[in-house]
């Protein structure tokens, strides 16, 4: 049995200079603050999905611990890059369960993924997520019993929603605090420390 977590990377970023994934947070690249948080998550193997930009990403950002799956296809929505590394994790059979993360969310804690984790193997839930005191959020993990259902799925897609609608199973772990922030907009960057 083993763990794949995917940080999901592939899109478009608009209002950003460039890719967002290699805007500078503090000194970091967006991407390698969500990689290195990856990389302290009790699992087997970290990919990250590169659509757009993929070639900008990979040349400037550090992704050499990780497995790296660039999405042709991309462009086409949100379920593209999703299916992308669901194919990949499902030609081996030990992976068990895939962990979906968003490339622009730094600050998701080995805590969290550990508790998501044993949730899902103890209720052998579809799905687990977190619930950030009112609202689901990320990461979430995917049992392989619904992979099915995502490797399935067109353009642009609310991971929650296909859950919802698709899972027999749901389980949510509940975290007494607000979820770390998405990154989804230059103006959602953190102020330069002075």
């Amino acid at each position: 049995m083993s763990i794949v977590a995917a940080i999901l990377a592939a899109d478009r970023s608009e209002g950003f200079p460039s890719s967002k994934y290699l805007a500078d947070v503090r000194g970091t690249k967006l991407v390698d603050l969500v990689v290195a948080d990856a990389m302290s998550w009790p699992v087997d193997e970290v990919v990250v999905v590169l659509g757009a930009d993929d070639e900008d990403v990979e040349r400037e950002s550090s992704l050499s611990d990780v497995s790296v799956v660039v999405d042709p296809s991309w462009a086409e929505g949100s379920a593209s890059p999703i299916r992308a590394v669901l194919d990949m994790a499902s030609r081996d059979r030990s992976v068990t369960h895939c962990i979906l993360a968003r490339g622009d969310q730094p600050g998701v804690d080995a805590g969290i993924v550990g508790a998501l984790i044993d949730r899902a193997r103890a209720t052998e839930a579809d799905a687990t997520v977190p619930k950030y005191r009112y609202t689901r959020g990320w990461p979430v993990v995917l049992a392989r019993s619904v992979w099915d259902v995502f490797l399935g799925q067109e353009g642009a897609i609310d991971v929650h929603d296909v859950v919802a609608t698709h899972a027999r199973s749901v389980e949510e772990v509940h975290v007494d605090h607000l979820a770390p922030r998405i990154i989804e907009r230059v103006e959602d960057l953190p102020s330069p420390r002075r």
